[in-house]
């Protein structure tokens, strides 16, 4: 799973960052935060969901990739959802986590950033933030009638929060929901670095990264529903990064899951799966229930 390889490629990449960080403050260290991979190891059909490949093109010109995942006709959802993924791999393994939302109607645009899978250029920031215009401008452009939901995870939490701040109302994102996001580019990094002797050490130069794009900072500009899930065992991103960020969002749009498992694991569990279903269909936050979630196996997940 993503989660996994994620958790060795962010403790790297801190380290790399601490480095990077006493030769250059400018925004090209953000590329040291994305790991793509070009190589497809899946495709939905392995999974029996119905897709279609889609091209994009940035506004600076860089070609992009993404997969439309289709359901049935039968039970088609008058919403469609702009997935952006975690920071390492690409589409082939991520979009997994959002295979169950096909099998609820929802059609789904998993897009992969530049330098990701078939996607051209190199991810950086703030280039990255054209790659999810591109998506929402094509999903508006193919779907005119339906609702725009924007779901992200990790990386792609982060860049989500950014996109919906400054282009949500340009286009009219109805829904935002977040899993596994952290608060700061900088905090992030730090808590890494302190994980190891050696990055306790140079930990301080993370002041020297940019913060331009910390979500924490976005978003008081978003102001739709967002609906938030983090597990407490979540291993490479805290839940505390995560708490930061809801404390952010305006008080009256938010809503938070504690959810369960490792890194963006939630849509494992069919409670998780069945509250962002209900926020999905009610624009509001389900009612939290205490017990006991159990693991299942749906589609592209297993019970490991």
């Amino acid at each position: 799973m993503p989660g996994i390889s994620e958790a060795f490629r962010l403790v790297r990449i801190s380290l790399m960052l601490a480095v990077a960080a006493t030769l250059s403050g400018c925004a090209s260290l953000t590329t040291l935060y994305f790991h793509p991979q070009e190589v497809w190891l899946q495709t939905p059909d392995r999974f029996d969901i119905d897709y279609e490949d889609v091209w994009l093109t940035a506004d600076d010109g860089t070609e992009l990739h993404a997969w439309l995942l289709k359901p049935e006709p039968t039970i088609e959802q008058a919403k469609v959802i702009l997935y952006l993924h975690g920071n390492a791999e690409n589409i082939s393994t991520h979009s997994r986590s959002v295979f169950w939302l096909v099998e609820e109607g929802y059609t789904v645009l998993a897009l992969d950033y530049r330098g990701f899978g078939a996607s051209q250029g190199r991810p950086i920031l703030p280039d990255v933030l054209m790659d999810a215009k591109a998506g929402a401008s094509w999903l508006r452009g193919a779907y005119p009638d339906h609702s725009l939901v924007v779901l992200g995870q990790s990386m792609g939490a982060a860049l989500a929060v950014n996109f919906v701040a400054d282009y949500g109302r340009d286009y009219d994102v109805s829904q935002l929901i977040l899993e596994a996001p952290f608060a700061g580019f900088r905090s992030v990094a730090r808590e890494m670095l302190q994980r190891t002797v050696v990055g306790t050490i140079v930990s301080p130069l993370v002041y020297l990264i940019p913060s331009d794009w910390d979500p924490k900072d976005r978003a008081p500009n978003i102001h739709i529903p967002v609906m938030q899930l983090h597990s407490p065992m979540d291993p490479i991103v805290p839940l505390s990064e995560g708490e930061v960020l809801f404390e952010a969002l305006p008080a009256d749009k938010r809503c938070f899951i504690a959810s369960q498992g490792p890194h963006i694991a939630s849509f494992r569990y069919s409670k998780f799966r069945e509250q962002v279903a209900d926020f999905l269909v009610r624009g509001e936050c389900p009612q939290v229930e205490a017990d006991t979630v159990k693991t299942e196996s749906v589609a592209g997940f297993t019970d490991e």
